[in-house]
């Protein structure tokens, strides 16, 4: 018996090889020649090239990267994708010559926007055409038209200056002779000369259409009902499309749908929930339509698929990924959601979804779990995810949860990301193994009530890169030199907490803000040559230790409200925000301060005591935006002892939004050096001892955004300029929002916005 069964897998094998030996066949000469004539005519770079560069006279062309002949030596398929082509096909006899071709790839090239060649119609074996991300422009050509033998039709784009078109002939020209077309992926193409058309364009002419994907064509809505005529649709891919009507009940007719996604939409009114009774359904999104809404009902028992081997199979059982992020869906998130035990991808973020998260244990295939920004309430059991070994993200931020949290959370052994900021999560974190949690990079607890000692479970999670604690009520001593064994850890918020600190060489990000930190800033911290952002404002410094060698990376340098005195330390030249407001440095400012911050959009010296002049140096930092001398916390010069004069080097700052120099002892004219600065918002020179004309010569147009002008409390005399304040265009207009509070807010670094007010 072993015999026979040895001979038989013998002969089955000899079969393959022959098998594979005549579908390889030998190349025919005029093949050969056809190729090479493409490759001539083909302009590609060689060096990155992996499939043409190695074409040549002396091999057999069955062979050669991309080419596949059949049994007789004739090309029936050419693959040519990502070989860095950037022209020559638009006439290649080479490549229209091939007759026998049954698949074209000529995905991810460069042809810089040139016409899909016409030639394409001689190859009318071709049943596979692949034009995918390859760079071509311009209108479809009607000749795609006559190639009957489509099967699948690729022309997507997920970028292009110059994108393809379907205007003169259109999509129903294009698709009407094409009726054994099983795939078509128009991604990116423009398709709006069809109008709400395009569904029975479709539908009359590619009945057996089994993938339909259209993202970013600028289709209209609303979806014709004919569409549900294509009943062997198992893709619908409809995403970016400003379909602004309500997502149709004929959805849920698709019987043998797969995939079903419409993010970006502007789908509005109620979802249909007889979606959700598609039973081959694996992949549901229509995230990003904030006026979509209605609720999600429960997924009851399939009693049809129950089975001998297992108990129960539930109505889309196969559903492997939801999203729906992004909506306006409200009421509670069914507890039968834990029925879908293929469940992988599950995303109900940023909707008003109440009531607490149901128990996803029996979603043993969960990777990813997003419910964040709801006003979910209740508390998290230690069963709420037990059992997940395969769940590596949890974000539910941004809810109410409340009571503690369970230790058994950090005992997922594959979670890298948990994020649980912005509840009101209480007590204190218990301590728990960090055997189960190595993968952890992310962690997350800030803005909640929790309290106590920092757990020292905690300093254990070595490949932990970001750790936000900030804004609890964690108290206790921190020795820094714990955290020396997290090597990788780039991101520490402490701030907001009743924290006393007591040092990390590898940080980049170190927020310690808002606590009760005395002392001095040791100097280590300026040692640490990866530091990025230093955050150690609003506590009880009273000191910096020498030497000031600060960071040469450092972009942003915070250490306003403390009770910093003596000299303050010099930036670094990388600094772009730099805070030494309400201290009590006293020493005067150094008349190269300009020449040390180059880079800079935000400085501040505020409520410090400053004496003396500005440096005329000050503004060679010509990217500033916000330069703050005052005794407030605003965009300002004012409220100190400055006296002298503006420095005309002041002009130089071309990005600068708000100028005071308010409350000071500035003996000067009217400061006309300052006509050219065009993004001049705010000018204050009020309480100084300025004096003369409100008036500059030749003025044409200056200060078009200026909102604000303060020169009261001074010594001008003459007449006003009518034809200066008619230029001032900015009090007249905001285009963007005349009733916001932020009307005159400012923006830095993505860090914050900045309200102006005059104290």
């Amino acid at each position: 018996m072993r015999i026979l069964v040895f001979s038989w897998l013998l002969f089955m094998s000899l079969l393959r090889v022959l098998y594979v030996v005549r579908v390889s066949g030998h190349c025919l000469s005029d093949q050969r020649v056809l190729l090479l004539q493409l490759k001539s005519s083909l302009v590609f770079n060689s060096t990155f090239s992996t499939k043409l560069v190695h074409w040549n006279q002396n091999a057999d062309c069955c062979n050669w990267g991309g080419v596949v002949c059949d049994s007789s030596g004739h090309v029936i398929s050419l693959d040519l994708e990502g070989e860095f082509i950037s022209g020559g096909i638009e006439n290649s006899s080479g490549l229209f010559g091939l007759r026998y071709l049954e698949r074209l790839n000529l995905a991810d090239n460069s042809f810089n926007g040139i016409q899909i060649p016409k030639g394409l119609q001689n190859l009318t074996n071709l049943a596979y055409l692949n034009l995918s991300n390859a760079g071509f422009g311009g209108q479809v050509p009607a000749e795609l038209s006559e190639m009957r033998s489509l099967v699948s039709l690729d022309l997507s784009s997920s970028f292009g200056i110059l994108p393809l078109r379907l205007e003169k002939p259109n999509l129903k020209v294009i698709v009407q002779n094409l009726t054994g077309l099983r795939e078509l992926y128009l991604d990116g193409v423009n398709i709006s000369a069809q109008t709400s058309d395009w569904c029975q364009a479709l539908s009359s002419s590619l009945p057996d259409l089994r993938s339909l994907s259209l993202r970013r064509c600028g289709l209209s809505g609303p979806l014709h009902s004919s569409l549900s005529e294509l009943q062997a649709l198992s893709v619908l891919q409809l995403d970016r499309n400003n379909l602004s009507t309500t997502v149709p009940d004929f959805f849920a007719n698709f019987s043998s749908l797969t995939t079903l996604t419409c993010s970006f939409c502007s789908l509005q009114g109620t979802f249909p929930d007889m979606i959700f009774q598609l039973t081959t359904l694996q992949t549901l999104d229509f995230s990003n339509n904030k006026l979509l809404g209605g609720t999600i009902s429960e997924f009851p028992l399939n009693g049809s698929f129950r089975t001998i081997v297992l108990s129960y199979t539930f109505n889309l059982r196969m559903l492997s990924k939801i999203d729906l992020s992004n909506c306006g869906f409200t009421g509670q998130i069914p507890s039968t959601i834990a029925n879908l035990t293929e469940l992988v991808y599950l995303d109900l973020s940023v909707n008003s979804f109440t009531g607490s998260i149901p128990l996803l244990h029996m979603s043993k295939k969960l990777a990813y779990i997003d419910l964040s920004r709801n006003s979910l309430t209740g508390s998290l059991s230690s069963v709420h995810f037990e059992g997940l070994s395969l769940l590596e993200f949890i974000h539910i931020g941004y809810n109410k949860l409340n009571g503690r949290i369970p230790p058994s959370l950090f005992l997922l052994p594959a979670l890298q990301k948990l994020q649980l900021s912005n509840n009101k999560f209480s007590g204190q974190v218990g301590e728990f193994s960090t055997s189960h949690s190595s993968n952890l990079d992310t962690l997350d607890l800030s803005s909640n009530q929790l309290e106590g000692p920092i757990p020292e479970s905690f300093f254990k999670l070595e490949r932990l890169n970001v750790l936000s604690l900030s804004s609890n009520l964690f108290n206790g001593t921190v020795e820094l030199t714990k955290i020396q064994r997290l090597h990788n850890l780039t991101s520490l918020e402490l701030g907001y907490n009743f924290l006393l600190v007591n040092n990390q060489p590898r940080l980049a990000f170190l927020d310690l803000s808002n606590n009760h930190i005395s002392g001095e800033i040791p100097s280590w911290i300026w040692e640490n040559g990866g530091l990025r952002h230093l955050n150690v404002s609003s506590n009880l410094l009273s000191d910096i230790q020498k030497p000031h060698s600060i960071s040469s990376f450092l972009s942003v340098l915070d250490l306003h409200s403390n009770q910093l005195q003596g000299e303050f330390p010099l930036p670094p030249l990388s600094a772009l925000y730099v805070d030494y407001s309400r201290n009590n440095f006293r020493n005067p400012i150094p008349l190269d301060i300009g020449n040390g911050i180059p880079y800079a959009i935000f400085f501040s010296l505020a409520n410090n005591g400053l004496t003396g002049t500005i440096p005329a140096s000050l503004c060679n930092a010509t990217y500033l935006q916000v330069l703050d001398l005052s005794a407030n916390n605003l965009n300002d010069l004012s409220r100190n002892n400055l006296g002298g004069k503006i420095p005309p080097s002041l002009a130089n700052c071309k990005s600068l939004e708000v100028m005071n120099v308010g409350n000071n002892k500035i003996d000067d004219g009217f400061p006309c050096s300052l006509k050219y600065s065009s993004s001049l918002r705010v000018l204050v020179l009020r309480s100084n001892k300025f004096h003369g004309d409100i008036i500059c010569p030749e003025v044409n147009q200056s200060w078009p955004n200026l909102q604000i002008i303060d020169v009261a409390s001074n010594n001008f005399s003459g007449h006003l300029c009518p034809r200066c304040i008619s230029s001032w265009r900015g009090m007249t207009i905001d285009n963007d929002a005349p009733l916001r509070r932020n009307h005159l807010s400012f923006n830095f670094l993505d860090l914050s916005n900045f309200y102006y007010q005059i104290q």
